[in-house]
């Protein structure tokens, strides 16, 4: 598993530190490990980074953070070739692209936006203090 992020958690580390899930922990689980706690609860994002920590620990896969994949090509024979900003190629028989709006932050135009006087951010943007 190749994960451009320097945590097995994704972005998620980095998200707001009031963000909630929309849902219910009982909705919320992975296939294999019930979210822990009270099935009603709405987890916080620390909670869901220390879910989805124990998750990846639990899992038999090797787990390569900090390594972005720059190109995936196939091999002609039913797989793929994946390659790493690293310059490491990787064969694979299978290929799951999960980028999210992190990798690639959009942030729109917006009407009246020339005359406000904030900072505008992406969530990408935003640093905890």
């Amino acid at each position: 598993m190749l994960e451009a992020g320097h945590t097995s958690t994704g972005s998620w580390s980095s998200y707001y530190d009031s963000l909630t899930l929309f849902s219910p922990a009982r909705y919320s689980a992975l296939p294999g490990q019930d979210f822990p706690g009270d099935g009603d609860h709405y987890p916080t994002r620390d909670e869901v980074v220390a879910y989805l920590q124990r998750y990846a620990d639990g899992l038999d896969v090797e787990i390569r953070t900090g390594t972005r994949v720059t190109a995936v090509e196939a091999d002609g024979a039913g797989g793929f070739h994946v390659h790493t900003a690293a310059g490491d190629t990787l064969h694979t028989m299978g290929v799951i692209a999960a980028s999210g709006s992190f990798g690639n932050p959009y942030v729109p135009a917006l009407p009246g936006q020339d005359g406000y006087t904030g900072q505008a951010l992406h969530v990408a943007d935003y640093l905890p203090e």
